[in-house]
């Protein structure tokens, strides 16, 4: 498969106030890219109701030199893969002149509001801002597994809502501009922290090498796998839920001594991205990859506060128990325990951190996509 090719996240320009305000139920024009412009669609161009899915994603290697701070200065590599599990989003028309408000969410909560401004959900309120969209729209959100687990549900939350929401008003988006819009809205108008594998790997799903330039670009590599190498790691991959949800940006803000040598065991992790890639493309026993995953997560906990004692018990069990190697995926500080086993093991591990639900996955999942849309 052709590497696709790099680009730079370049800022977008700002929206102007001014002029004539859109008509109700109107999609109005959102900002320009450079990349891929685009017109507004009338009312009677909406489709009735679209239906878009991301995938959450399972980061292997190389978590933390995705974050512009050290790639900036050093660069950076993630070996990650969307998996089987999905974020949903159901976008339609509202008809508001039927009613006391203009805009009806569901997601945890639901919300009636007549403007973007009075809405509480941020990325929601954020994202139709950008958009545009001011009236005549419901939304719903739906997931296969639950927020701040670390899988990045929250990033692939927010791309499939940009596509929904592009669909909508009659627009196509490519996979890097899905991802590029994310990142600005949870990075940069809402100042989350974090990376940017997570809204990267939502779009273009896949198992990928993700690299990360100086100059803020990235490159998607897809990693060349047989249809026998990938049903042999989706084997040996068990997650364990540790049941302890946490917000990974409150986890990152945490304080915590910083290791004079961060940036180096960082790149030291992004090496192993590298590493990654070429043992999981030999035939080298996939059992071993483990071996990998534990020395990235040894390095994790080093640069970061990412663990807790329960959760390093729980994982020591996990080895103890019959994993060659495994990680806490995500921010840390809960979540889900990944674990590298052979079958036979994968019951021990979970009688041995304490039945705790697990979940087998398939990985190099397709990335966003419309799954519906009637019109």
């Amino acid at each position: 498969m052709a590497p696709m090719p790099t680009a730079v996240l370049a800022a977008r320009p700002k929206r102007h106030g001014g002029g004539a305000s859109p008509e109700p139920g109107r999609c109005a024009p959102a900002a320009r890219s450079s990349a891929a412009p685009f017109a507004p669609a009338t009312r009677e161009g909406r489709d009735t109701m679209v239906i878009s899915r991301a995938p959450i994603r399972v980061s292997f290697l190389g978590g933390g030199s995705d974050f512009p701070a050290h790639f900036q200065q050093h660069g950076g590599a993630v070996l990650t893969t969307a998996i089987n599990r999905y974020a949903y989003v159901t976008v339609q028309p509202f008809l508001q002149e039927y009613f006391d408000h203009k805009i009806r969410l569901a997601y945890r909560r639901s919300e009636a509001v007549n403007s973007p401004a009075e809405i509480q959900h941020p990325a929601i309120r954020a994202t139709l801002k950008k958009l545009g969209l001011s009236s005549g729209l419901e939304m719903h959100v739906m997931a296969d597994l639950p927020a701040r687990t670390g899988l990045g549900s929250s990033s692939s939350f927010v791309v499939a809502m940009l596509q929904a929401l592009h669909a909508h008003c009659g627009r196509f988006r490519s996979a890097r501009d899905l991802a590029d819009e994310a990142i600005e809205i949870e990075r940069g108008l809402l100042n989350e922290a974090g990376g940017w594998q997570d809204q990267v790997i939502a779009a273009h799903g896949g198992f990928s090498l993700i690299t990360f330039g100086r100059d803020r670009s990235y490159h998607v590599a897809p990693v060349p796998l047989t249809t026998e190498r990938i049903r042999a790691l989706e084997e040996h991959l068990l997650l364990v839920y540790t049941e302890i949800q946490r917000d990974s940006a409150d986890v990152l803000r945490q304080p915590s001594p910083v290791p004079a040598d961060r940036a180096v065991l960082v790149s030291r992790m992004a090496d192993l991205a590298q590493l990654g890639v070429d043992y999981l493309a030999s035939d080298r026993p996939i059992a071993r990859f483990g071996e990998l995953l534990h020395a990235g997560w040894e390095l994790k906990k080093r640069a970061s506060a990412a663990t807790l004692p329960q959760i390093d018990a729980w994982y020591q069990a996990g080895l103890n128990a019959g994993a060659t190697g495994g990680k806490l995926l995500g921010a840390g500080q809960g979540g889900f325990l990944l674990f590298l086993a052979a079958p036979r093991y994968h019951e021990a591990i979970r009688r041995a951190v304490g039945a705790r639900p697990a979940i087998q996955v398939r990985v190099n999942a397709p990335g966003a996509q419309i799954i519906f849309s009637q019109r």
